[in-house]
């Protein structure tokens, strides 16, 4: 008997346990999906929402935000510092311009910019980074002396010293009767014991009046104008930046040049009226200065700062100059002695303004939109800048840089970048270029080897989530006002959403000494997710018959899966819940027939998706 052979129907199945990222392009997968919110890689190769968040306490406003030992809060004018140890908190209201802020630590004090004070967070006190002390209407003392600061009173001069002079009679030798006050003339003490006369060099002057040393300290380096030395012929050098080789509370001393027909004498200059008199007080003349005299100690208008080997490096984009503050001096920024110690600064050739700055890998980086100058050295006598055209960090990106695992990474105009000492390297090949594009301000923070990237944009916020060990790309929410200030502590990520300061990883000691306890976490996270279409990768004569997923959801979870079929409309498979108690979903699924299907997963809560079983069935012999 001749029977037919009947097409062969068995079934094929393959399981998926090994979940993507987010994937931007044309070739998302059925492993990864296109779009979505809340979801992490925290339980990889599973895929997970991401860890609930913490609310730690209220903020109604934020300026700026940084960790030293403790949180330092800036906001409306006002700081307040929170010891991690837990003792009282420091708090300082009206000493500061309301704005936004940029801060950088070195030692125990927190820099502030553009107010350009600094906090110490071991005694609670703010302070300015400069300094100025003007005369006005006071009077001020102008007399050369000696290393020692010792002033002399002449008395008496001629071309040969005294026949029986006292023991430290002061005698001025002078070359020329005509001029006897003239810098080449020298000053003279005669000592009994040694039965002779010892010369005196003056190469340093005295600046005495009422609280003029009081803002300043010895090795300062200061701004001098206004004085009548240069007119009256003391000296020529007294105007100009100045070492403070001694100070006193009224009183300051600073090296200057022997030089001027009336060196041997001394100035009172009350605001633009002076009056010189010898040092043996005989002989007077008056002059005018231009201004009255004032002491500076001046600090640079700066964009963007960094800390890197004790010294604090910014940058200013109208000057085009890169400035290093003296080493472990941030108050100290044009010292120039010879010495390792020393300021330094140095100007960029490149176009542009500066975009940003950091510290990586032992070097200070300097970001142009389209050039990264690169500061390396121990010393300013062996700093050397290099510079590399490449990506460099985009426009209002300068807080989105971030240094993870010994990389940096930023936003630059073409995408995410991640720097490791060689050149820039893209790291968003699987995002949408232009949903980078156009960012009003960029901003990140990092946590547990996971770079986190907030945007803000015309369209909408977003929070892009990049873990740097797995390579792969997740998308959170940034909270209900879409505003966003984030600060990583190294042990703790910060999130201040416009209303609340919110704690993103586990739990840690200083987040309940900032909550006052453990703080109050999300009781339900929303999420969504659209996985890639799935078939792709099938042949011609098979179909999806069946689709069953595992999940493991947390109580009070809800889930809703939905399904579209040839890029048709949505339309709504299963859901299910875990209501009291922690429960592993099974969720089969029969989608009617198709070529390629997406799905999508939205709902509320914390789960798990474990793996994804499909059951492909053949499409041969008309069935």
């Amino acid at each position: 008997m001749y029977l037919p052979e009947l097409p062969d129907l068995k079934n094929s199945r393959r399981q998926l346990r090994v979940f993507g990222g987010l994937n931007e392009t044309f070739g998302c997968s059925e492993a990864e999906y296109a779009a979505g919110e809340n979801f992490s890689s925290r339980d990889f190769p599973a895929l997970s929402t991401r860890t609930p968040r913490r609310k730690l306490r209220t903020l109604a406003n934020v300026d700026g935000m940084y960790h030293l030992n403790g949180f330092v809060l800036v906001s409306g004018g006002g700081l307040t510092y929170i010891p991690d140890s837990g003792e009282e908190p420091t708090v300082l209201t009206g000493v500061l311009s309301e704005g936004k802020k940029t801060l950088v630590g070195l030692g125990t004090r927190v820099l502030i910019f553009p107010d350009k004070a600094a906090f110490d967070t071991a005694g609670g006190t703010l302070k300015p980074l400069g300094a100025a002390w003007s005369g006005g209407g006071a009077s001020v003392e102008m007399v050369p002396c000696d290393g020692e600061g010792n002033t002399y009173t002449v008395g008496s001069w001629g071309t040969q010293e005294p026949e029986d002079p006292q023991d430290g009679e002061v005698f001025l030798k002078v070359v020329s009767q005509s001029s006897p006050w003239n810098a080449d003339g020298t000053l003279e003490v005669y000592s009994s014991s040694l039965e002779r006369w010892t010369a005196v060099t003056l190469d340093h002057c005295k600046i005495r009046s009422d609280g003029i040393g009081e803002a300043f300290a010895v090795w300062d380096t200061v701004t001098i104008q206004g004085t009548a030395a240069a007119a009256a012929g003391l000296c020529d050098d007294l105007d100009g930046e100045k070492v403070l080789y001694d100070a006193g509370e009224d009183w300051l001393m600073v090296r200057i040049t022997p030089g001027g027909e009336h060196f041997y004498g001394r100035i009172v200059q009350t605001g633009q009226s002076a009056s010189w008199s010898s040092l043996d007080g005989k002989s007077t003349l008056t002059y005018t200065a231009e201004q009255a005299v004032s002491c500076t100690r001046r600090v640079p208008d700066l964009d963007y700062l960094t800390e890197c080997d004790n010294r604090v490096w910014g940058c200013s984009s109208g000057e085009n100059v890169i400035y290093a503050c003296k080493l472990g001096d941030p108050t100290n920024w044009f010292s120039y002695r010879n010495t390792a110690a020393d300021s330094y600064a140095v100007t960029v050739g490149s176009d542009g303004s500066f975009t940003g700055a950091a510290t990586c890998m032992g070097s200070v980086l300097f970001f142009k939109e389209n050039t990264l100058h690169k500061l390396c050295g121990s010393k300013p006598s062996d700093f050397q800048l290099s510079s590399l055209r490449c990506r460099g960090v985009a426009k209002y990106a300068a807080e989105s840089l971030c240094v993870i695992n010994e990389t940096l990474y930023y936003l630059s105009p073409e995408g995410v970048m991640a720097w490791d000492g060689s050149l820039p390297v893209k790291v968003s090949g699987m995002l949408d270029p232009s949903g980078l594009a156009g960012a009003q301000r960029a901003a990140g923070g990092w946590l547990d080897g996971r770079y986190y990237l907030y945007l803000a944009r015309d369209s909408g916020a977003r929070l892009l989530v990049y873990d740097t060990e797995k390579g792969l790309w997740h998308q959170e929410d940034p909270g209900p006002s879409g505003q966003l200030e984030l600060l990583s502590s190294g042990r703790q990520l910060y999130l201040w959403d416009g209303q609340s300061l919110w704690a993103a990883g586990p739990a840690r000691e200083e987040d309940a000494v900032l909550a006052g306890g453990a703080g109050e976490a999300e009781e339900s996270i929303p999420f969504a997710l659209e996985t890639g279409d799935i078939g792709l990768e099938e042949n011609e004569d098979q179909y999806l018959c069946r689709l069953t997923l595992r999940l493991d959801a947390q109580p009070g979870s809800t889930l809703t899966v939905w399904a579209s079929c040839d890029g048709g409309p949505w339309e709504k498979l299963a859901s299910a819940a875990a209501r009291t108690a922690k429960e592993k979903l099974y969720i089969p699924l029969t989608p009617r027939r198709h070529d390629t299907m997406r799905l999508r997963l939205t709902g509320a809560g914390q789960l798990t998706l474990r793996s994804a079983s499909r059951t492909f069935a053949a499409a041969r012999g008309g069935l």
